[in-house]
């Protein structure tokens, strides 16, 4: 009976790797023969990831929780510079106290990493993108690291800057069924820096499948898009690092993901001056696209069959888009614009400052952030009642800050703004 009853059990031996105020956690595991192994532990978590050195393929692993069955895929980006293999990251919107694996028998070498990203943090998914579909040319609304690195440790590193050739997709190939998609990359965060040692996260930005932007590697005082990131197969000079949250070699990205990760990619291919429809050499690849995914570095999957096939499409998308920034296709834009009447208030609590404008065609709104939170859009329009698109958004505490584009004439201009409640308040403002 004795014998029978520890063959069904996994043999256990717990040996602490490193834990790091609670939110990182690693331990050896082994089994005899494959069997559902049912674990409490004091360490709650968010994410759960397998690791080893000998095993390359945890395909075949699973993770139970409930009435779902998870099964692992196996993580490329992690083997650049480790002497661990690594499971992808299989993310829960609550953190859980019970881990229940299926393993293959006598698999003796391997290790379960726990990761605890839980914390008080905004709800980001709350944030309306409306500012977005009105202009592509600069990007706004990212969530910075301050916003969702809340309460975790910081990086602490010297940083390195490169310009941008190569503009790499990727996906995090991790779950597909969460809604908590800031805890993810507070967990990708530290799976990145306490499991595998690197100095931060690898990317530069990360997309969520509801179209929110992260700011991911941490810049220091110099750029977001420059900081040399961790992505490419060991090779990141000259490129920028871009992941989709999400395994899209199972599912099918969103279009509110699609549509931002364009919007990533049209502004910074129209900073750098960079032709997404060309290629280059790259020491990994003598015909790079300036748009490319993982897998044309180096073996691996990412960024997901799914992704990968729509970069032809999103090529084009990014190109139109950048024949609109720079203005190529201005007359016919400005055509399909509609004229709109605008009624001027005459008390408002947001005031416009400086205004008059003046050359740096630039001004800021004073707004609460109470109130800017219920901000649904923003929009400027010129005295015949056309849209004008801005080229800069900016939100801090009680003011917006708007750049506008330098080639407007002198003149006026109206400010219009919506808010969630149905309020709706437009101003005047002269343009010398």
């Amino acid at each position: 009976m004795r014998l029978i009853f520890i063959s069904f059990l996994f043999l256990i031996s717990i040996q602490l790797k490193a834990q790091t105020d609670n939110i990182h956690l690693s331990y050896s595991i082994s089994s005899e023969e494959s069997h559902k192994y049912n674990q409490e532990t004091s360490f709650a978590f968010t994410a759960i990831a397998l690791k080893s050195e000998k095993v390359e393929d945890f395909s075949v692993m699973k993770f139970i929780n409930k009435s779902d069955t998870i099964m692992f895929s196996n993580d490329l980006h992690s083997k650049e510079g480790s002497e661990y293999f690594y499971s992808s990251l299989i993310h829960f919107n609550e953190a859980l106290t019970a881990i229940q694996l299926v393993i293959p028998e006598k698999t003796n070498d391997l290790e379960v990493v726990l990761i605890n990203g839980s914390g008080i943090y905004a709800d980001f998914s709350t944030r309306e993108n409306q500012f977005k579909q009105y202009n592509n040319c600069e990007l706004t609304g990212v969530i910075q690291q301050s916003e969702w690195r809340a309460g975790l440790p910081e990086p602490s590193y010297n940083r390195s800057f490169t310009s941008t050739e190569n503009l790499i997709v990727h996906h995090s190939a991790g779950s597909n069924n969460i809604s908590d998609f800031t805890q993810a990359v507070r967990d990708i965060y530290i799976f990145h820096t306490q499991e595998n040692g690197w100095s931060d996260i690898g990317y530069n930005y990360l997309v969520a499948p509801d179209g929110v932007i992260y700011a991911g590697r941490d810049p220091g005082t110099g750029a977001q898009d420059e900081v040399i990131g961790a992505h490419f197969c060991g090779s990141n000079s000259n490129t920028m690092g871009v992941c989709l949250l999400g395994n899209y070699e199972t599912a099918v990205p969103t279009s509110a993901m699609l549509n931002s990760l364009e919007e990533v990619l049209s502004w910074k291919a129209f900073k750098d001056g960079l032709n997404v429809l060309e290629s280059d050499a790259h020491p990994l690849n003598s015909n790079l696209g300036v748009i490319a995914g993982h897998r044309d570095g180096c073996s691996t999957a990412c960024p997901g069959e799914n992704v990968y096939t729509l970069l032809p499409e999103i090529r084009l998308n990014v190109d139109e888009q950048l024949s609109v920034c720079s203005g190529e296709t201005e007359e016919e834009e400005e055509e399909e614009v509609p004229i709109v009447e605008i009624e001027i208030d005459s008390l408002l609590n947001e005031t416009i400052y400086p205004n008059p404008i003046k050359s740096d065609f630039s001004f800021s709104l004073k707004m609460s952030s109470r109130k800017q939170e219920e901000l649904e859009y923003l929009r400027v329009f010129n005295q015949e009642g056309r849209s004008i698109e801005w080229q800069k958004l900016y939100f801090s505490e009680n003011k917006i800050e708007v750049t506008l584009p330098n080639t407007l004439k002198p003149g006026i201009y109206f400010l219009q703004t919506s808010f969630k409640s149905g309020e709706e308040k437009s101003q005047r403002f002269l343009i010398l």
